[in-house]
């Protein structure tokens, strides 16, 4: 059994695609593409005779993302070679920091993105946008209500109510650039996206995060990031994505 992909998507949108340890971002740009470096290192070991093995834990526990640490290849290393060092608790610590960090900047980033912060986010999407739509009838609902029958976990549904502090500037950005077909690009995208995603999984908290890796092409940046959580949260409230 190897690492789901429910475990990956919360992984790499929690730590900010940085590593836990150093901060450095695990992923490297080469021409257009950002290609992802990092490590997703098991806290306690995937096998018998690995780093902090617990034979006790179930598979499933073995892989899931309370079990996951992202580190840079020199850290991993760093992490399996001094055991004593790096404990169980200990690496959760870090991992816990780490996110709380990531979290941190993304909070300080949202008051003051800009129209380019989006413009720099969102051109990959509109330079290769989904060719096919097929519309649905999406009718507005109490987002308390969609945030409930979505099942999102208190910590996702706080970070989604963060990046509704970016809705306004957001519709702002959408109106200005209408006429170039700008929203219903980005409309499209969305939606293929989530039906996509929602053919793999119900559930709610891996479809957000996924989102937002999808919005922020796995950045490491945080103005990027927090534009990221910006445009998922608009496109929730607006009921173009989730159930409803």
């Amino acid at each position: 059994m190897g690492i789901p992909q429910s475990s990956v998507k919360i992984l790499w949108a929690k730590s900010g695609n940085c590593c836990a340890m150093c901060s450095n971002p695990v992923v490297e740009r080469q021409t257009d593409t950002l290609i992802p470096v990092g490590e997703m290192a098991h806290i306690k070991g995937h096998k018998p005779g690995s780093a902090r093995y617990d034979d006790g834990q179930s598979d499933i526990e073995r892989h899931s993302y309370n079990n996951l640490i992202l580190l840079c290849p020199a850290c991993h290393a760093i992490i399996d070679k001094n055991v004593a060092k790096y404990s169980v608790d200990y690496l959760h610590e870090i991992k816990s920091l780490h996110e709380e960090r990531i979290e941190r900047a993304i909070k300080r980033s949202l008051p003051t993105i800009t129209f380019r912060e989006l413009e720099e986010t969102l051109r990959h999407i509109i330079d290769n946008p989904p060719l096919k739509y097929d519309s649905e009838d999406f009718g507005l609902i109490p987002i308390k209500d969609k945030v409930h029958k979505n099942g999102l976990s208190l910590q996702t549904e706080q970070m989604l109510k963060m990046g509704m502090a970016s809705v306004s500037l957001i519709d702002d950005f959408l109106n200005k650039n209408a006429s170039e077909d700008y929203p219903e690009k980005l409309r499209i995208f969305f939606v293929q996206k989530y039906k996509n995603l929602r053919r793999d999984t119900d559930n709610g908290d891996v479809i957000f995060y996924s989102l937002v890796q999808a919005a922020s092409s796995d950045s490491s940046d945080p103005r990027h990031m927090a534009a990221a959580y910006g445009i998922v949260a608009y496109y929730f409230q607006l009921c173009e994505v989730f159930e409803k």
